[in-house]
């Protein structure tokens, strides 16, 4: 009985030597991404109007999107979620700041400004944007479906509804590639969003 007991009590310490020796071998550090590109990559535009005011948000996104795991699909319906490959914040959040980001830019004001905002008075413009895909994989496309309405200020004008479907080429095999391509598709979005501002700014001046 006894070097029965510690025939078992070698095995289980092999076992746990073989595993400690598994786990500590060569794990891939868990990287974070943004889709906010960093500033100052593109010049500003000209200033349109030291008035014209924009806010942005809410941001609604699928359940999907709701972690920090990366989400990535072939456009079946089915996701991949990576472990080592996360957001670094929450993307609804992250997808308004890029986009204020851009349309200050490309509308030349920097009174824009993130849902919910605490300044006084209500913006010239709101932006509301229903995200409904974001997919692809980092080995071919990067993919984004939104729905968005820009809502003038009471009075002004009727609101806008548009749809935009996106597709930009990853450069690269990596997450890193798959985001880089989302941040362009990000980029891409607030163009079509900021024409339609600057569109409805000309109809009320």
């Amino acid at each position: 009985m006894r070097n029965s007991r510690t025939g078992l009590a070698a095995a289980l310490v092999l076992v746990c030597a073989v595993a400690s020796s598994g786990c500590g071998g060569a794990q891939a550090p868990t990287r974070y991404y943004s889709l906010l590109a960093e500033a100052g990559q593109r010049p500003s535009a000209a200033p349109t109007e030291k008035t014209l005011s924009v806010s942005v948000g809410p941001v609604i996104i699928p359940d999907i999107l709701k972690q920090t795991r990366i989400a990535t699909s072939k456009g079946d319906g089915s996701y991949n979620l990576s472990e080592y490959h996360r957001w670094s914040g929450d993307v609804d959040r992250d997808i308004a700041r890029a986009l204020a980001e851009h349309l200050g830019r490309g509308l030349g004001t920097e009174q824009v400004f993130v849902f919910p905002w605490d300044q006084a008075g209500a913006p010239a413009y709101r932006v509301l944007a229903d995200v409904i895909s974001m997919g692809g994989n980092p080995d071919g496309e990067a993919t984004l479906h939104v729905r968005w309405t820009v809502v003038p200020r009471s009075g002004a004008a009727e609101p806008v509804t548009r749809r935009t479907d996106l597709s930009e080429k990853c450069p690269g095999p990596d997450h890193a590639d798959w985001v880089a391509a989302q941040q362009r598709n990000v980029e891409h979005l607030a163009a079509a969003i900021a024409a339609t501002i600057l569109d409805l700014h000309g109809q009320g001046t």
